[in-house]
């Protein structure tokens, strides 16, 4: 474990070296993530100026809703920043030297780069998600939160697994690098409730792509909406596809030959 924390603090520190060498560019990129996110928040406002609620939910739930799916999916990217760079690391050569290093390949790779700017641009979330769960619940220890906080843990580890299997892709195929891009652009249909969609939609964010586990569960257990036997699917499904995913990556390094060959 001491092992692993040096190697991502050595990644981490270049990464952060890399981003004070453009701190205009940093600023702005900063800028850019959290305007996009008070935009959304005064869409959502506008909404509500002209209904009383979205799908059955109040504002302080909608938004709720918005920031669970941007936990998710920022937690994501500054765990698996290094895997939108996957395709350029195998056919350049550089993935032949993770494999021979003192530790994995995944944990390599997907580390490469830590932005912390995604880093920073979580805090406020989680500060304003923190309020809202107060407001909705003062009780801060109550059932409710923990499974709203072990559920969003749990949809971390679901998105973990898509970014794995997109890892393999790379590694097996050396051309697949817009598959991160089409999962992005599936995960943003989580910004609102599941209920918002068609049934149709709805069991194809339930069971095919699990986006609705992701960002509608927490809240919805959270709410005290959500059954038991869906939490049981929702831990049932992420162990199933991270077990896929690891088996997966496996699979591809061992069918790997070299950018060379």
């Amino acid at each position: 474990m001491r092992k692993y924390f040096r190697v991502w603090w050595k990644m981490s520190s270049m990464s952060l070296m890399a981003q004070i060498s453009h701190p205009l560019g940093s600023l702005g990129f900063l800028l850019g993530k959290i305007v996009r996110v008070v935009f959304f928040f005064a869409f959502i406002i506008a909404i509500f100026q002209h209904v009383k609620s979205l799908a059955g939910y109040s504002l302080e739930e909608t938004a709720l809703f918005f920031l669970t799916f941007n936990i998710v999916d920022i937690s994501a990217q500054i765990l698996f920043r290094g895997i939108y760079n996957a395709r350029r690391a195998v056919t350049e050569g550089d993935f032949d030297f993770y494999l021979i290093q003192p530790c994995s390949a995944l944990f390599r790779l997907s580390l490469t780069t830590f932005d912390f700017l995604d880093a920073l641009t979580l805090l406020p979330v989680l500060w304003v998600t923190l309020e809202i769960l107060h407001h909705l619940s003062p009780s801060a220890f109550s059932l409710h939160s923990f499974l709203y906080f072990l559920l969003t843990i749990n949809a971390v580890a679901i998105a973990s697994s898509f970014h794995i299997f997109v890892a393999g892709l790379a590694v097996r195929t050396q051309e697949l690098e817009n598959t991160i891009w089409i999962y992005r652009d599936i995960m943003f249909m989580g910004r609102f409730p599941s209920g918002v969609y068609g049934p149709m939609f709805q069991f194809f964010l339930t069971f095919i792509i699990p986006i609705a586990v992701m960002t509608t569960f927490p809240v919805r257990a959270f709410l005290g909406l959500l059954s038991w036997k869906w939490m049981a699917y929702s831990f049932f499904l992420s162990t199933m596809l991270l077990g896929l995913s690891f088996w997966f990556w496996e699979k591809s390094v061992r069918q790997y030959t070299s950018s060379s060959s």
